[in-house]
């Protein structure tokens, strides 16, 4: 029995005619690596294999089968049924769009799209679904969830880059007129429940110290006002301006210094109530 090589191999791929032209064209190459050096290193070697179990005769009948069915094929049915249950525009369906698409030709998906592949079906099964409605109702129903979501992105926007991405598409939503950036409920979580995100909402909805129309004196400790303001009074003129920081006492609050006719912005933490001089 004649011994099988590496060129027996490769020429087996190029005629096989389920094999794509890209493969064909890959194998060739290979195959004149083979002739030239009478060898293959062990990565061109792992390719060969790899080839060999795609086109497989178990393969090959598959790829006849969807040649055959095509969009009546089970699976193509159960990618088609999937795909319709992801959200409009995502990330998601435009993948399985591509997928579909591979299948009917007959090509076989890669270890690493069966493993994204897995995962789009979990963020998409009908339990996954259930629960973004529920998301989506609870989002219209309650404003608080809106509202802590719009004074982090004041505080990230801010603070880059973290999380850029989300404001960025959140900025967007936003200068278009009848559109409202709804996070899921997973960006939402990330985005308000970490630990500095708990702070700034916390003191969001924290009473202020200095209810607007008090008189308060910036302190000593300020380091964003220069001397010339320090110790002098300041009218409380709104106690809900964007947080900028998430350390004790970071209210932000706007305050118009007396003699002075920009107002400015400044911490919970560094004013207090003016004391008038006495007489």
């Amino acid at each position: 029995m004649a011994r099988i090589t590496y060129q027996n191999r490769l020429e087996n791929i190029i005629n096989n005619p389920y094999c794509s032209a890209r493969d064909k064209d890959f194998a060739g190459d290979l195959l004149t690596y083979y002739k030239r050096n009478r060898k293959l290193t062990a990565g061109r070697a792992r390719c060969v294999k790899q080839m060999e179990e795609r086109y497989s005769p178990e393969a090959c009948a598959k790829i006849q089968r969807l040649r055959d069915q095509g969009e009546d094929d089970p699976e193509i049915l159960s990618l088609r049924a999937l795909e319709g249950r992801c959200e409009p525009s995502s990330w998601d369906k435009g993948f399985l769009e591509s997928v579909i698409d591979q299948s009917l030709k007959g090509r076989e998906l890669s270890p690493r799209q069966d493993e994204i592949l897995n995962k789009i079906k979990e963020r998409n099964s009908e339990e996954a679904i259930n629960s973004r409605r529920r998301w989506e109702a609870d989002w219209v129903v309650k404003p608080r969830l809106s509202e802590e979501f719009r004074v982090m992105m004041d505080y990230y926007r801010a603070n880059p880059p973290y999380f850029s991405n989300i404001v960025t598409a959140f900025d967007i939503a936003e200068s278009l007129e009848g559109h409202d950036y709804t996070p899921s409920k997973k960006v939402w979580e990330k985005v308000c429940e970490g630990k500095y995100a708990i702070k700034v909402i916390n003191a969001h909805w924290a009473e202020p110290k200095y209810p607007v129309g008090s008189t308060v004196v910036v302190r000593a400790t300020a380091k964003q006002f220069p001397n010339i303001y320090k110790g002098k009074a300041a009218a409380v003129i709104s106690t809900t301006e964007p947080i900028r920081n998430a350390s004790k006492g970071c209210k932000r609050y706007k305050i118009l210094l007396m003699g002075v006719q920009k107002p400015a912005l400044v911490d919970e933490k560094d004013i207090k109530i003016y004391r008038a001089p006495k007489a």
